[in-house]
């Protein structure tokens, strides 16, 4: 399976999960592209069964229904809720990563993800379970440096190529995404020989999407490990400062503050 070019994840962050049909006309004018570039990622995508085309006016195209992918043995102990990850993984981030940035750099998280999971209508953005905001300043740029991360949060039971897409789909408005998956295997999710772990990592590095594992030790504590870095992105300014003003409704002040601009 052959990288996907960049127009081609652009077009794939704008469908609906749920396979709704998106007219060819409103992706251009969305996107911005060229309609030769559009159409030829189009077909670099149906080519990999990754869209389905319509008909009508202007033609159509949505997500294909993902199917055959290896899936991971059934195991005792995972959580019942996905939410029940939220909380870890936050810690987590905030005592290895908030630690790094110290005033006048900033950092705040923040779970935007609902306890049981959160149901997404067509038509809106992908919105991940966490999202991680940073401000740094270098002694010899002029501008200090904003920068978001989206998180996706999945169960081992939903650890699948689907959850990648579904991560994929927020770097609309993120600079970086990342994947963290329950792990319950008998070996880590980098083992060569585990084949739905492999396929897992083989569509991250695809679409460029981090992938981390959380795995409770013989006394019951949550070890997160990075097993991919993910690639940074420019998402588009309008996107992602919406993003920020909607998910860090309680931190503007502090953000203003360390932007320099209260």
């Amino acid at each position: 399976m052959t990288e996907v070019s960049e127009s081609a994840k652009k077009i794939l962050q704008l469908l609906p999960q749920d396979g709704s049909m998106v007219g060819n006309t409103f992706l251009i004018r969305r996107l911005g592209m060229d309609a030769s570039e559009f159409f030829q990622a189009k077909r670099d995508l149906a080519q990999q069964k990754m869209v389905v085309t319509g008909q009508g006016r202007g033609g159509s195209i949505g997500r294909a229904k993902i199917s055959g992918f290896p899936t991971q043995p059934s195991a005792a102990g995972g959580v019942k809720d996905e939410g029940d990850l939220y909380n870890p993984i936050k810690e987590y981030l905030d005592k290895n990563w908030g630690l790094n940035y110290v005033n006048p750099d900033y950092y705040c998280s923040v779970k935007t993800g609902t306890p049981k999971g959160h149901k997404r209508k067509s038509g809106q953005w992908q919105r991940p379970d966490l999202a991680i905001l940073t401000v740094s300043g270098y002694q010899f740029l002029p501008t200090k440096q904003i920068e978001v991360t989206t998180i996706e949060a999945k169960r081992y039971s939903d650890a699948t190529p689907q959850a990648v897409f579904e991560t994929a789909s927020q770097s609309k408005f993120g600079h970086q995404a990342y994947l963290i998956i329950e792990w319950l295997g008998e070996t880590d999710m980098d083992d060569p020989d585990n084949e739905g772990a492999q396929r897992i990592l083989k569509e991250a590095k695809r679409f460029g999407i981090g992938i981390m594992q959380m795995k409770k030790d013989d006394v019951g504590k949550w070890q997160i490990r990075e097993i991919l870095e993910a690639e940074r992105r420019e998402p588009s300014p309008k996107d992602c400062n919406a993003f920020i003003e909607q998910q860090f409704k309680q931190y503007h002040q502090q953000i203003l503050a360390a932007l320099g601009k209260r």
